[in-house]
């Protein structure tokens, strides 16, 4: 069965793989831990949905989408191996009619046959691969619209042929034990064609890798890849070239021909045009590229004609000479962060206010019931959510989904990381409990002793900066959530009132909201009544009497 990253939230959209605890291959138990992962940066321990061998699909360090496959867990090994050679349990009635397929006398049409007479439907990338690796389509089954045949099929066939031949023996065995019947290694291994080399499985590889190493007759799997996760990219087949050392004359000009063709090639997967013709050296070459070559989209503009000889490649950009010092590695939550706030201001499009706050009350309020300045704003804003719903909701595809809840989270910074624990239900609380659960979650924050519940689902984020003398700064907005509140420094500074000057403790608020959702107008009347609270915070009192 497919284990995919779980949704642990409401809010939660993708998950980092931290750690596998369990091996490629191992057996794992239903509900034994097998994975960690990290959300809103809190590690979370993951179970296994069920008994069976686990199959890694993502590894370390990726960041997963929800309900994407992550592993796979399989059957015990004689269900997989049974699966493969189509052998049913051992019965008396499964045992008979394997005796009569296998009689001289009779015939019977196969599920290769049938297929011959039938149209296969397949994608051009799963043909490509078959008429590669020499597989028959007619012996693949598709799992791609309407039982067509995709890449994902044919490479999974090459992955059975590999354990198959591993398995051979188990299964010999295997069908006497149930059949009484000897089966010949031959007939139940797929015969495997060699006039090419054929790697043992599916190679991380670029299609222009591919196509030099088949110019050359080289298996890529005894190629080293030096790209992204290992794979092989035309630099690692030409190096290997260069150490056995080719006997063709023409091989530098092999690789200086590559070279330039590949600048136009993506390396993840794109589109491209085999050669067909050969410009002459001193000795006939296998291929070089002299008609148009079909060039991505990103490589030209619009509407520009294609030379036909490959164009000369773009400048590379060298890496910027850094001084000598301290490297920080851009890992964990802080790679985490740096990925959420990067997505944030990519995709939302900021407009940050900023209004002054009357917060002599507050300061009042505040020493008589023995509360702190967040508690205050974390009621003040949870009021304010209920008379502006807007602000607390979130965009999904093309629609505005104001939520139910109002849970405000608290930027918290520990050491040089930055989370954000949430108050959930903050507008269903009296100013007592909220001061009684920030207290624990900001202490729970620094002890690194938060669990998933306490950092998803929030709806609003409140960002505090005045214990750093910061007056006045523009927050990014925490995704998926529509706004997030910045909070200044308290200052004491002159001010009329009733036409006389007063000392008065002022404060600064920058409120950041995501315009697809909110407008300037419903911002703007948010940020004033959250700016109505504060100068009159007996109000926060006055609505938990009643």
């Amino acid at each position: 069965m497919k284990m995919v990253m779980p949704k642990m939230g409401m809010t939660m959209e993708e998950g980092t793989i931290v750690e596998w605890k369990k091996k490629e291959g191992e057996f794992v138990e239903k509900g034994e831990i097998i994975l960690e992962i990290m959300t809103n940066k809190v590690n979370i321990d993951v179970e296994a949905p069920e008994s069976g061998y686990l199959h890694i699909l993502k590894t370390v360090d990726e960041i997963v989408p929800v309900n994407e496959p992550i592993a796979i867990i399989e059957k015990t090994t004689e269900e997989r191996i049974r699966d493969l050679i189509d052998i049913p349990p051992a019965t008396s009635e499964h045992k008979e009619e394997l005796e009569a397929h296998a009689a001289p006398s009779v015939t019977a049409e196969s599920p290769v046959s049938k297929r011959k007479s039938e149209k296969i439907l397949a994608s051009p990338r799963a043909k490509a691969r078959a008429e590669r690796e020499h597989i028959s389509l007619e012996t693949i089954r598709g799992t791609g619209p309407e039982g067509a045949i995709t890449e994902k099929d044919v490479l999974q066939v090459l992955e059975q042929r590999e354990m198959a031949k591993k398995s051979g023996e188990i299964i010999e065995k295997k069908a006497v034990e149930q059949t009484g019947i000897e089966i010949e290694a031959a007939e139940v291994i797929p015969e495997i064609r060699t006039e090419k080399p054929v790697s043992t499985g599916p190679v991380n590889a670029s299609p222009l890798a591919e196509r030099i190493a088949e110019d050359k007759g080289i298996d890529l799997s005894s190629v080293k890849g030096t790209g992204l996760d290992g794979k092989i990219t035309k630099e690692d087949v030409l190096s290997y070239l260069e150490t056995r050392k080719p006997e063709v004359e023409g091989a530098p000009v092999i690789q200086e021909e590559y070279e330039r063709a590949g600048e136009e090639i993506e390396e993840e997967g794109a589109k491209e045009e085999i050669p067909e013709k050969i410009i002459e050296t001193e000795k006939p070459l296998p291929e070089e590229i002299t008609e148009k070559e079909e060039i991505p989209e990103e490589a030209g503009e619009e509407g520009t004609p294609v030379s036909r000889e490959p164009p000369e490649p773009a400048p590379r950009i060298q890496p910027v000479d850094i001084p000598s010092g301290k490297s920080i590695p851009l890992a964990g939550i802080r790679k985490l962060t740096a990925e959420r706030m990067s997505k944030s201001k990519r995709e939302a499009p900021h407009l940050t206010l900023g209004m002054e706050a009357d917060m002599t009350e507050a300061t009042k309020l505040k020493t008589s019931l023995s509360v702190s300045y967040v508690d205050i704003l974390v009621k003040a804003v949870a009021m304010a959510l209920t008379v502006h719903p807007l602000l607390n909701a979130t965009l999904s595809g093309d629609t505005i989904v104001i939520r139910d809840e109002i849970n405000i989270g608290i930027a918290v910074a520990r050491d040089e990381d930055l989370l954000v624990p949430v108050v959930h239900g903050a507008d269903t609380c009296t100013l007592k409990e909220i001061a009684k659960i920030t207290k624990d979650l900001i202490t729970r924050t620094k002890g690194d002793e938060l669990t998933e519940h306490d950092v998803l689902d929030g709806t609003f984020t409140i960002s505090n900066l005045g214990m750093y003398d910061i007056e006045f700064f523009t927050p990014i907005i925490n995704p998926p959530e529509a706004a997030i509140l910045g909070v200044g420094a308290i200052q004491k500074k002159p001010v009329v009132c009733n036409d006389s000057i007063e000392i008065r403790e002022r404060i600064m608020l920058s409120l950041s909201f995501d315009h697809r959702i909110i407008n300037g107008m419903p911002a703007a009347l948010f940020l004033r009544e959250i700016k109505t609270l504060l100068e009159h915070p007996y109000r926060l009192l006055v609505e938990e009497e009643s």
